[in-house]
């Protein structure tokens, strides 16, 4: 189910401010400690402070009854219904509960939803709690770098006193402990089946542009709610990436398993390359996808409400077609294409995407040398002749 779920990974809450390298305060400060901290180096975790905000927002009444938000599926799931059951009345529960809801059923796609200003606020509280982390004393403290990862307040720092009384009622921290080796058990797979030394030095490598460093947090809650930020603050630049557990398919070889596990963390941080090139093209952009119809159909589509949006999908998801060609072999390239599609075309609605994949993929085979400015170039004057139809 998860995998089906990733359809609205962006989709409730991308926009193009969310995707931009954001230069200005009061966003974000990296100290020249934090740079040669993190300068040329991946970091993958689950943070103690993140795990516990999702924690407190996947004990929503109604966190079994949508589709998306939360895994649910989970034996962990479990164990933290179980184990937070004491906890459930304490005010912070109240508070998500007043701003997580209206589940709307999407009929075409046979999914049930909450409210984008649910998703809003969902995402304000994942992504920032990713920047504190408890202090020798217990509090709960801000790391001083990214203050906010979203526009507007930074709803941990608004909810912070009821985040920390929620975590010494519970007794979080011991419940932390005990299922520390189960995330790193989950940090060790994704790991082993996302090539993120790989990705970055082929993303680099390919739009001429690199990020000093990549970091990927994530929590065994997490369903199909996936979100990514990156900033550019003079000489170096980070990727954040918010995105789901995976899981080793046994069924599958391993090449298969790397191939379909990779993709939703390539297209998080593909984003993060897509969307500054695609600032040079909005004008050819809004041209080529001007007739919406051509492109998208269905509810889930409706939150992408600009052409630049829809051709930033587009482009990532089919970007990774071109990186599966340079690192795998071509028959589990072709073997994976299918499924690819079909959840680009069918489960999200990008209705045009099988055909502008194949066309872009023709395209690089010819010359997988060619500058992406030529392939935007190519693909954008293949997308004005389909535009008219």
């Amino acid at each position: 189910m998860k995998n089906l779920l990733l359809i609205l990974s962006i989709v409730l809450i991308y926009q193009k401010s969310l995707g931009q390298n954001i230069e200005n305060e009061p966003y974000a400060f990296f100290s020249k400690e934090y740079i040669q901290k993190y300068n040329n180096k991946s970091v993958i975790e689950i943070p103690e402070v993140s795990e516990l905000v999702n924690i407190i927002m996947a004990l929503h009444k109604d966190a079994e009854n949508e589709d998306n938000m939360f895994d649910v599926s989970t034996e962990y799931y479990k164990r933290v219904k179980e184990y937070f059951k004491e906890s459930i009345n304490h005010p912070i529960i109240d508070s998500i509960e007043n701003n997580i809801g209206n589940i709307t059923l999407l009929e075409e796609h046979n999914i049930k939803v909450f409210s984008r200003e649910s998703y809003n606020f969902y995402y304000n509280l994942k992504m920032n709690a990713c920047s504190y982390y408890f202090d020798e004393n217990g509090n709960i403290i801000h790391n001083g770098a990214v203050k906010n990862f979203r526009d507007g307040d930074n709803l941990v720092d608004k909810y912070l006193n009821l985040i920390q009384s929620f975590s010494k009622q519970s007794n979080f921290r011991q419940f932390y402990r005990d299922n520390k080796a189960y995330y790193d058990s989950l940090t060790s797979t994704y790991m082993r089946l996302n090539p993120i030394q790989q990705m970055q030095n082929w993303l680099n490598k390919k739009f001429d542009y690199s990020y000093g460093s990549y970091v990927i947090y994530f929590s065994p809650l997490v369903n199909g709610a996936h979100s990514a930020r990156f900033f550019n603050k003079g000489e170096f630049k980070q990727a954040f990436m918010f995105v789901c557990p995976i899981e080793t398919n046994p069924e599958v070889s391993l090449i298969d398993d790397e191939i379909m596990s990779s993709r939703p963390l390539f297209t998080e941080i593909d984003h993060s390359y897509v969307n500054p090139l695609s600032d040079k093209y909005t004008e050819k952009i809004n041209h080529s996808f001007s007739n919406k119809k051509i492109w998208t159909y269905g509810e889930i589509t409706e939150s992408y409400h600009n052409e630049y949006m829809i051709f930033n999908e587009y482009m990532t998801f089919a970007i990774y077609s071109l990186y599966l060609f340079d690192n795998y072999p071509e028959e589990n390239l072709y073997k994976y294409l299918p499924y690819l599609e079909n959840q680009m075309v069918e489960s999200r609605g990008f209705i045009n995407f099988k055909d502008f994949n194949r066309e872009l993929l023709k395209k690089y085979k010819l010359n997988p040398n060619i500058k992406m400015s030529e392939l935007y170039d190519y693909i954008l004057e293949w997308a004005t002749n389909v535009n008219k139809a």
